[in-house]
């Protein structure tokens, strides 16, 4: 929006001693010709902009004009951007340039230089379905509209009208919290078991939501169980040539090794849901051994067996 930008430049002018006009235009990613017009909406408005020609040239206020922006200490504008920054990487709206050059009026890639992290949220790929599914339900989200969503969950696929509330993105994941019709509740989920989407013209009033209580939406995931005497213990051989593989999956600090001479090594956590260990094991392939517990072991086996069955014919 125009009245974003020409805060944005206000404050930009109101903390800088000039900058040029291709400096500004690159910043709020408009042209030369947009700056100029803005410029002079801005004069027009009581704000005295001074102009330098010549090298070294460019655009401020005179001094008596600025309030220079001492609220926010360095480390508060380099955790905005960090935060900002990210969300960019997923949504290149005009609404966050103009936020970031509202409340970081610094050259951006001294502020980008100087912080400690960089959040990236979009995908490796260009053609990314988990992407282009986040872009749909984002409008949607910011529109209000109800959708209908086609989902495999763990005991059906099925279809329901749900109210999209917010987007979330937790440990490599993109999950959709939305109020679920049929179920009368909000429900988590996952992005890449939606089938389908389709945004209707029926909108929904949003809920307060205060905060989203993840420990509920996987209570069978690893480490969540808060009586320790429930879990048990997973050890997996391995063969060293395959830790990078394997490091994908599982993180390196459970990784064991058990003799350099004989190139083996052991992956050993604690798990509250046997079965979610048994699809764990599945997605490593062949590049690990259940040693322990001996129920793990057994429910790979009885799984070997299934798929034997299934290619007995071809074999």
């Amino acid at each position: 929006m125009k009245i974003d930008r020409l805060l944005g430049i206000l404050n930009v002018l109101a903390n800088v001693d000039r900058i040029t006009i291709q400096e500004l235009a690159e910043r709020f990613e408009v042209s030369k010709r947009t700056i100029f017009r803005d410029l002079e909406t801005l004069n027009e408005s009581g704000v005295p902009i001074v102009t330098y020609s010549g090298i070294g040239g460019g655009v401020s206020i005179i001094e008596g004009y600025k309030i220079k922006n001492n609220i926010l200490s360095k480390k508060d504008k380099k955790n905005i951007f960090t935060a900002l920054n990210g969300l960019m990487s997923i949504d290149e709206s005009s609404d966050l340039t103009n936020l970031i050059a509202k409340l970081i009026p610094e050259e951006i890639s001294m502020v980008f230089s100087e912080s400690d992290y960089v959040i990236d949220l979009s995908s490796w790929f260009q053609d990314s379905i988990t992407q282009e599914k986040v872009s749909i339900l984002h409008e949607a989200i910011k529109n209000r509209n109800c959708i209908y969503l086609e989902y495999i969950s763990q005991s059906s696929h099925s279809s329901r009208i749900i109210h999209p509330h917010k987007l979330v993105f937790k440990q490599s994941y993109w999950y959709l919290y939305a109020f679920c019709e049929n179920k009368r509740e909000f429900r988590l989920f996952k992005i890449n078991r939606i089938v389908d989407i389709k945004v209707t013209d029926v909108s929904f009033n949003c809920k307060s939501i205060e905060k989203i209580d993840f420990r509920k939406n996987f209570s069978t995931d690893l480490f969540y169980s808060q009586d320790k005497s429930s879990l048990f213990e997973v050890i997996l051989e391995y063969d060293v040539t395959n830790e990078f593989f394997l490091t994908d999956t599982i993180d390196a600090k459970f990784f064991h090794r058990i003799s350099s001479a004989e190139e083996k090594g052991q992956i050993i956590f604690p798990v509250s849901n046997l079965q979610w260990a048994a699809n764990l094991v599945f997605n490593l392939q062949d590049k690990v051994k259940v040693i322990a517990p001996i129920e793990l072991k057994e429910a790979i086996k009885t799984r070997i067996k299934k798929i034997n069955e299934l290619y007995k014919d071809d074999i």
